[in-house]
């Protein structure tokens, strides 16, 4: 079978090595805290005989409180919990998108030798059943309309999904009596991108999908050109892979859509038009696309959330191991927000899942980190610090108890987003 992967920009080569990030199934295999819970547990981590014995020295009074995330009002109870448990207000290392801003490193080193950062991206949660649903959330300033959480991520993601989507539903199998072969009838434009005028493109990955091009047969009507597809011999190994979904619809019919059947090991996602340095996107993200969309485990915009928090992680841990740095002392803790509208309490709530902690003690270029599974292993045995100032006070409401009921995402369970 000829091979379209010569199309692919280099960094969707199927054959270029892609650093993995951590998984929704593993991530969620624990509970989010609430955020005000896990700033005061934070807190109380570095007092611990743990962090003094990884040579992590933390005075409340000279320590400077950091966030890096978006600065979508949903996340803004970020800033009023670390005011709270802190006294000081939070110094700003991010951007818009949960993005982490390399160059305010160097100022906030300026207002502290101790910096202590939170920091991720942040998605909308609205409880519900199966699971809920995430990337929206209820705007009261809307007159309590929903629209995107995070706007940016959201935004950026659209066209893709748009397209990942429009492929799921326009990619065919099909089943004809007599043929001992399943067959797959595929848009040009997944074949080949000068097909398509868009500067987002999608290609099926030809050569792991199908074995052959069905020839053309005067006899057999099946085989009669549709204009703008290609009809391909399906690999049994493809058909394996099918969702049960979807495995269900083809018994029962000769044709059927390809669904949610279009896994990432079968397709590549891009952009032709993308910046790119050193041969990699400046949107780190893009690279990460197909798992994003394709994902079984976790809805899209909570699978983007997690994803962007790694890359960003990384950006911060890379910084604070340069050699102007290693003069100070950097306490990171990332994760994901995950924004909620109480309307009991007619406020925005945020939770937290988070996925590394990294310890950098004055003097040291290479930090201590810790992993979720550990986090949760220490945190969940530690008592809150107390706070500076009334965290109820400052927040403008009471902790709400039962709001970490109503979380009911687990992984391969939630809701799709109808919008």
């Amino acid at each position: 079978m000829q091979t379209n992967s010569s199309w692919l920009p280099t960094y969707c080569d199927p054959g270029t090595f892609l650093p993995t990030v951590q998984e929704t199934i593993v991530l969620f295999a624990e509970r989010p805290y609430l955020f005000q819970d896990f700033v005061g547990k934070a807190i109380a981590f570095l007092r611990s005989e743990t962090a003094r014995k990884m040579g992590f020295v933390y005075d409340p009074k000279t320590a400077l409180p950091c966030k890096w995330k978006c600065s979508d009002e949903a996340v803004f109870g970020v800033d009023l919990t670390l005011h709270a448990y802190t006294g000081h207000y939070p110094f700003d290392k991010g951007k818009i998108g949960g993005y982490f801003n390399e160059a305010s490193l160097g100022a906030a080193v300026h207002h502290s030798a101790t910096n202590i950062d939170f920091g991720g991206s942040h998605v909308g949660y609205r409880p519900g059943a199966h699971g809920g649903a995430f990337g929206r959330i209820q705007r009261p300033l809307l007159e309590h309309a929903h629209s995107d959480d995070c706007g940016h991520l959201m935004a950026l993601l659209a066209p893709f999904k748009r397209l990942y989507d429009d492929a799921c539903r326009s990619i065919q199998l099909l089943r004809v009596e007599g043929e001992p072969q399943v067959m797959i009838s595929v848009p040009n434009e997944y074949l080949q991108p000068a097909w398509s005028s868009h500067s987002v493109k999608l290609l099926v990955d030809v050569e792991r999908v199908a074995s052959a091009v069905v020839p053309y047969d005067v006899a057999k009507p099946y085989t009669h050109k549709v204009a703008g597809r290609s009809l391909l011999y399906v690999r049994p190994e493809f058909l394996e892979a099918l969702t049960e979904e979807v495995e269900k619809e083809f018994r029962a019919g000769p044709r059927v859509s390809l669904g949610n059947g279009l896994g990432s090991d079968y397709f590549a996602i891009f952009d032709a038009d993308a910046e790119i340095h050193a041969g990699v996107p400046t949107q780190r993200i893009l690279p990460y696309l197909k798992y994003i969309l394709s994902s079984r485990l976790a809805p899209f915009a909570l699978k983007a959330a997690v994803t962007n928090s790694n890359l960003e992680y990384n950006k911060l841990t890379d910084c604070v191991r340069a050699e102007e740095f290693r003069p100070y002392s950097f306490a990171s803790f990332t994760g994901v927000f995950i924004d909620i509208y109480d309307e009991e309490i007619d406020a925005y709530v945020n939770l937290f899942q988070p996925i590394g902690i990294s310890i950098k003690p004055a003097g040291r270029a290479r930090e201590f980190e810790i992993s979720p599974a550990e986090i949760h292993h220490l945190f969940d045995r530690l008592e809150p610090a107390e706070s500076v100032l009334p965290l109820e006070g400052v927040l403008g409401y009471e902790r709400p108890a039962r709001l970490l009921d109503k979380f009911t995402f687990r992984p391969g369970h939630f809701a799709v987003d109808q919008r």
